[in-house]
């Protein structure tokens, strides 16, 4: 933590005091408890979230993001110290909920500052790290692109390449990139210039001529990355991990995989559906029960079969807002359907209808956050047709997904769109944390209020 944004933070915290909690501008007993249980939640609360400004791919939206979290946080371990450690009163929920929102505001204007001071010193030329690139395919065009961006500090001296490849190209210019010569060239470019950093590709190298080129690196100080084939890089966060007495690379991160996550998303469903099926569930069964009766023949539920975790196959619930007809299990809602009816149109766009989902995740065949499951035919049909699509099985299937909530919900109407909606699972599954399932809640929750057009 620096010293700034301690300093911002002690700001905005004694200011808050003053101005919420105590009439007087005075240092008293209950002051220093504050402040001092403050500052030790404040530091616990940075230990959980990583808030990295000179980072050469921390972009504004990652700062704000880790900052919201941050305060969350802190508001969270200054409460419950306060009521568990001291005889201090614990600030109200409005109080807290100000607090959090100045903090979060304060440090965000003060760290983005920082961050356009970083910008603008690795503008002039301090700061920087030269690289060098080993190969020309697309996966190192897109290192090239990177580095490329200002902001990041990279001074990418050129690459190497056989001479009938394709050019790199810097692709905010469009001109080609300088091409310093045959791969068998770098060792000589390595010793005659200085080099921070060599980006290889997967198959740019003789494997030994590689090892006598890492070991001239070793004695350069030079750190060398691994860039890996375009069939192996899209859309991958591969993850190094030890096997005996070497290391191999998965295809796949998966956080999930960890005994300890899987504990904690699941305590979270089951606390979550619990609180949710003993509370508000039955006031709104009873007032859709009465509804649907009014409006539509027929059963309140509908169950239909969908494919879940591990590929296996479980019987999902929600609220019926079709008229009973034979292709429910076949053909997926369009807009302006006709087999939904006005009142199932509500619970669609609002949606109602995916309520009893959460007897699924107090059973364990969903989580209130992950893929959305799809109907068996569906899985019969996509399978054949994206190499991934059962990726999105690894983890279990949610009432809400990444994907619903970033523009993938609604008609599939060509395979491009399950596509893109297979990537974002994917994404999900790879970067899954328990502060992301929070974001993706309350991003359901404000979309539910505002009503998605995608909802039919």
């Amino acid at each position: 933590m620096s010293v700034i944004d301690w300093l911002t933070f002690n700001v905005i915290f004694i200011l808050g005091y003053y101005l919420k909690w105590c009439p007087f501008f005075e240092w008293n007993k209950d002051f220093m408890t504050y402040l001092t249980v403050a500052n030790i939640s404040y530091v616990i609360a940075l230990q959980f979230i990583n808030i990295s400004l000179h980072h050469r791919q921390s972009q504004p939206s990652m700062v704000l993001s880790n900052t919201s979290r941050t305060s969350v946080m802190f508001v969270m371990f200054y409460a419950a110290f306060l009521g568990m450690f001291t005889d201090a009163n614990v600030p109200s929920a409005l109080s807290s909920a100000l607090l959090a929102i100045a903090l979060f505001f304060a440090t965000s204007a003060e760290r983005l500052f920082l961050r356009s001071l970083i910008n603008k010193r690795r503008r002039r030329g301090h700061d920087l790290v030269n690289t060098v690139i080993c190969g020309s395919d697309e996966m190192l065009q897109r290192a090239a692109n990177v580095m490329n961006n200002v902001w990041t500090g990279y001074n990418l001296l050129g690459y190497f390449s056989d001479k009938d490849s394709e050019p790199l190209v810097n692709h905010t210019t469009g001109d080609k990139l300088k091409r310093l010569g045959d791969k068998d060239m770098i060792m000589d470019f390595i010793e005659n210039n200085h080099v921070d950093e060599l980006y290889i590709g997967s198959a740019s190298i003789d494997p030994d001529y590689f090892k006598t080129l890492l070991l001239l690196c070793d004695k350069n100080m030079i750190r060398v990355y691994y860039v890996p084939l375009p069939a192996y890089g899209e859309f991958r966060k591969a993850k190094v991990k030890e096997f005996g007495d070497i290391y191999i690379i998965s295809q796949y991160d998966e956080p999930l995989r960890d005994l300890r996550n899987r504990i904690k998303k699941r305590l979270f469903d089951i606390v979550v559906s619990l609180l949710f099926i003993c509370t508000l569930f039955p006031i709104i069964l009873l007032v859709v029960f009465i509804v649907s009766k009014i409006t539509m023949p027929g059963p309140l539920f509908f169950k239909q079969k969908r494919t879940g975790y591990d590929g296996r196959d479980f019987w999902c619930y929600k609220f019926r807002s079709m008229k009973v007809n034979k292709d429910s299990d076949k053909v997926q809602a369009v807009k302006n359907d006709p087999r939904i009816t006005k009142w199932g149109a509500f619970m669609r766009h609002t949606n109602i209808d995916e309520l009893p989902q959460f007897i699924n995740v107090l059973k364990g065949d969903m989580s209130l956050v992950g893929p959305r499951p799809h109907m068996l035919a569906h899985t019969d049909y996509y399978s054949e047709l994206i190499s991934d699509y059962m990726v999105r099985h690894y983890v279990k299937p949610g009432i809400t997904g990444w994907a619903q909530t970033h523009g993938e919900r609604g008609e599939t109407k060509t395979v491009d769109d399950m596509r893109r909606r297979v990537e974002k699972d994917i994404w999900y599954i790879e970067h899954w944390s328990f502060w992301l399932d929070i974001q993706i809640m309350m991003k359901t929750v404000s979309d539910a209020v505002r009503g998605d057009d995608k909802a039919y």
